[in-house]
């Protein structure tokens, strides 16, 4: 609550300054001409003004935490805007770990975290008249993603050598801890509705609010587990949907081009 107040305030605050400095004589427009390109991050000046808390101060966008990719805008006229929202992304992270052989001795290994995905969300906006600064909107999008993820563990058998197993697309290690994984496993797909409003504080330099109300369904890849001298044990995993707004509306920081 005291989050969503600061963020409150703080557009509050922007928008009441750049009102006082707006000549109603002035017919300059500040909204992007047909044609233009804009980009945007999410905007969270709680971490200004309350540094005890965490989060970033600036990010990618994302809808209930599925995509955290880059969001760009066209321009196709005064009311029509098309947009997409992008990832690609490859992470891997290595953790050091230590073994023990059959003497006692000390052995370096390590375990192994990688995982990837490719999401695309399409969309287009329908912009109302609003002011010279203010652009509000509707509008929709599609949602289709793509993911893997793969985790390596090495350890010791019998002759003291390094062994390596590995879980693909799994949920949890072999000790039954859960992965932190970042990419939504498999195959989705969905649409949303979205809403929302940008405010120009300067010509082509706009703070914005959206939520989005999005169904989206996943079906997960199967869980392969291999282990050295063990039959390779493949597992069907499950689906999941949900219909819901996403966890909470974004502050926008966005600029034209």
């Amino acid at each position: 609550m005291k989050k969503t107040l600061l963020l409150l305030l703080a557009c509050t605050g922007i928008s009441a300054v750049t009102m006082a400095q707006d000549d109603k004589k002035n017919t300059e427009t500040y909204k992007p001409e047909q044609g233009m390109i804009a980009i945007e991050v999410v905007f969270n000046p709680a971490t200004i003004f309350n540094s005890s808390r965490g989060g970033q101060t600036f990010s990618l966008p994302s809808s209930g935490g599925l995509n955290q990719g880059i969001k760009i805008r066209e321009y196709l006229g005064n009311h029509k805007v098309s947009r997409g929202t992008f990832l690609f992304g490859i992470q891997n992270r290595n953790v050091a770990t230590v073994l023990f052989d059959s003497k006692g001795d000390r052995v370096d290994a390590q375990d192994s975290y990688f995982q990837w995905a490719l999401q695309f969300r399409p969309g287009v906006e329908y912009h109302f008249d609003g002011t010279k600064r203010l652009s509000p909107y509707v509008g929709g999008e599609l949602i289709l993603g793509f993911g893997s993820n793969k985790y390596t563990t090495e350890s010791l058998n019998a002759s003291d050598e390094i062994q390596t197993s590995t879980i693909k697309n799994g949920t949890r290690d072999f000790n039954n801890q859960y992965f932190p994984w970042t990419y939504a496993n498999g195959f989705s797909v969905g649409a949303g509705l979205i809403a929302g409003f940008d405010y120009y504080i300067a010509k082509n330099l706009f703070i914005g609010l959206e939520i989005n109300y999005a169904f989206v369904y996943n079906k997960r890849n199967k869980v392969v587990v291999e282990v050295p001298d063990q039959e390779t044990v493949e597992t069907k995993s499950g689906s999941n949907w949900y219909f819901n707004p996403s966890a909470g509306a974004n502050v926008r920081l966005g600029w034209a081009f």
